[in-house]
């Protein structure tokens, strides 16, 4: 394994999933509530509450430490409202990832880092009322003042897709997913998906805001041409799913490709069947159903994942 900047290493913090009890004695309910079925559940399921909400709900203001179960040692995940943070966290050989629980760019950080078995601080920040010194972070840095961003060592950086390559090439350990793979071919696949990403999601988008919606919007009167550009694009991810037999887009082990569309795909899965009447998971032949189904047996999305009704509430 790899830990480039100095950044702790993966296999230091490995254990199975508990959660430890919260640095507020304030929070009698996180505990609990973490530690049940909401953490790791029974039976998968499509959608599901995640530490996100669970953390900002429980323990809103104040500090919470969670472990994901990953292998046989602790892995340890801190979870900050960034309101209450007076600076910008040190980042000396930590790695601190900026998010906010709704962004589906975000998640896909977050679901890199828990799926690799990264050590790392996670800092909500409320994008209607920023922090003055996440602010003037990114603005010192040279990028717009939004999530996800991830520091380490006192460099930050911005992008999803970027953290994420970041991440895989910096944590590589035999106990955890490679996630892009050792072979060329497989390698320009998953590139190839990872960069149809941005078409796959701006096709969703404007299907749900149709006609009278603005992008990133719910509207109504759906045109042929948006149903026949989101199709396109569930048949593309449909034939690369049958081309590897499946369950994920590479075949039996998941792969960046698959973490990357996950948020979205569930969000739409969510918010199309009731704003459009159209349930993507019934097309393909299932397939869509399937990989979700798959991707919801993953403890990083299980963990990962934001609360339905909140998704909701913020697309209505």
């Amino acid at each position: 394994m790899r830990a480039v900047m100095g950044c702790p290493t993966a296999t230091q913090h490995m254990c199975p999933a508990v959660i430890s009890r919260p640095l507020s004695s304030r929070a009698p309910g996180l505990l609990s509530s973490w530690l049940g079925t909401k953490a790791v559940p029974s039976q998968p399921r499509r959608r599901h509450f995640g530490f996100y909400t669970l953390a900002r709900s429980k323990a809103r203001g104040r500090r919470a430490i969670a472990t994901a179960m990953k292998s046989s040692a602790p892995l340890r995940i801190e979870i900050i409202e960034g309101s209450q943070l007076q600076n910008r966290p040190d980042s000396t050989n930590n790695v601190v990832l900026y998010t906010h629980m709704l962004c589906p760019y975000a998640q896909t950080a977050l679901l890199t880092l828990l799926c690799k078995g990264v050590p790392h601080q996670v800092v909500h920040i409320d994008l209607s009322q920023k922090p003055a010194w996440f602010t003037q972070l990114c603005h010192h840095e040279g990028f717009a003042a939004t999530v996800p961003v991830i520091d380490c060592n006192g460099k930050a950086q911005t992008e999803s897709i970027d953290i994420c390559r970041w991440v895989c090439d910096n944590f590589q350990a035999p106990e955890f997913p490679m996630l892009t793979f050792s072979s060329p071919q497989d390698k320009n696949q998953i590139d190839l998906l990872i960069q149809q990403r941005p078409g796959f999601v701006s096709a969703g988008m404007d299907l749900l805001a149709g006609a009278t919606g603005r992008h990133w919007q719910i509207g109504t009167k759906q045109s042929q041409q948006q149903w026949e550009a989101f199709e396109q694009h569930l048949t593309v991810f449909q034939d690369a799913i049958k081309r590897s037999g499946g369950p994920y887009l590479m075949g039996s082990e998941v792969s960046l490709a698959d973490l990357l569309y996950f948020p979205f795909m569930e969000r739409f899965a969510l918010s199309m069947p009731e704003f459009t009447g159209f349930d993507p998971c019934d097309a393909c032949d299932g397939i869509m159903s399937d990989w979700l189904e798959a991707m919801g047996h993953l403890t990083c999305c299980q963990l990962a994942s934001a609360d339905d009704k909140l998704f909701q509430q913020a697309l209505r």
